[in-house]
């Protein structure tokens, strides 16, 4: 299977474990451009070194897995093709879960607001 959205690029958030002791994650924001087969691409403005293991988020899913290559696409980019091991859905669910577990206030999801509306 194969999707392709580079045509109409979509925000997403990969993460990667940083060398810190306190286990901080870098999160970088990157372009989702589609999967093929188990494979997800993205493009970020920073180097991924191949075999670091990531997650990214996107819309409503953690893609779990490792960097398999990471190309210069142009001056200003870095195209990144992962090797998705685990898809994690419900993100929002879970967030909500967890902060009611952990009796913290539940995040609300951004929402967009028309132009010319008043809030």
């Amino acid at each position: 299977m194969t999707t392709a959205l580079e045509d109409h690029p979509q925000f997403a958030v990969l993460q990667i474990a940083s060398e810190t002791p306190n286990g901080a994650k870098v999160r970088i924001p990157c372009t989702f451009l589609g999967m093929e087969g188990k494979r997800l691409l993205l493009e970020t403005s920073e180097r991924v070194a191949p075999s670091t293991m990531v997650s990214v988020e996107y819309s409503d899913a953690l893609f779990l897995g490792d960097v398999m290559i990471c190309n210069h696409k142009n001056a200003d980019f870095w195209k990144v093709e992962i090797r998705v091991e685990q898809v994690l859905s419900g993100l929002q669910s879970l967030v909500a879960l967890r902060a009611g577990l952990l009796g913290e206030a539940v995040p609300q999801p951004f929402s967009m607001i028309p132009a010319g509306i008043r809030n």
